[in-house]
């Protein structure tokens, strides 16, 4: 059943995909501006639907990992696991750092998602998560090289990070400046003091 279900999905996807761009190509050629417009609405709803299809594909896969994980050996307890996974010496101080600046982008990117996504609708859920599973990848190669990736500056790489799995970014408002430092007391002792 799930096979199946995967394969219509397939070619269901498959069709809007080649209709999306058939649209598209009307729409570049289109000379009226209002053809134009309705085109590209078209196209942006057929291309909701695509990613909407292809999540419900990764949903279906990832039930089926599940079903075969639960009929796998278990995990071992905690106990169990190697040593390295409690290590004894201190964390690294760029490896905290590396792994700090992932969790901050991983929460604002999940923000923006669900700002857009209703988990109450299961497409969109599908959709949320599926988008998701791209920004893990995404910051999985940024994290690659560690020292580029802090190099980054955060909230630059999370508006990118948005717009590349056409999310609308974050708004940031400008820092505030810095307060300045309070009067040096040398003043005082040198009988400039007003008071």
């Amino acid at each position: 059943m799930v096979a199946a279900q995967e394969q219509a999905l397939g070619i269901f996807a498959d069709a809007v995909l080649k209709l999306a761009l058939h649209i598209q190509q009307q729409a570049m050629e289109a000379e009226d501006l209002d053809q134009k417009v309705r085109a590209a609405g078209a196209v942006h709803r057929l291309g909701r639907g695509l990613r909407q299809t292809v999540a419900l594909q990764a949903r279906l896969a990832r039930d089926a990992r599940a079903e075969a994980a639960k009929s796998a050996p278990p995990r071992p307890a905690p106990d169990e696991w190697a040593e390295e996974d409690e290590p004894d010496e201190p964390d690294d101080p760029k490896a905290v750092a590396v792994r700090r600046r992932r969790d901050w982008l991983t929460r604002g990117v999940e923000r923006c998602v669900w700002n857009e996504y209703d988990r109450a609708d299961e497409t969109e859920e599908f959709t949320g998560e599926s988008l998701l599973e791209d920004l893990y990848e995404r910051l999985s190669d940024l994290m690659a090289d560690p020292d580029s990736f802090l190099e980054l500056d955060p909230d630059d790489l999370l508006v990118e990070l948005a717009k590349e799995l056409g999310l609308k970014p974050p708004e940031f408002h400008p820092r505030a400046p810095p307060v300045p430092a309070p009067p040096s007391q040398a003043g005082a002792i040198n009988g400039h003091d007003s008071s």
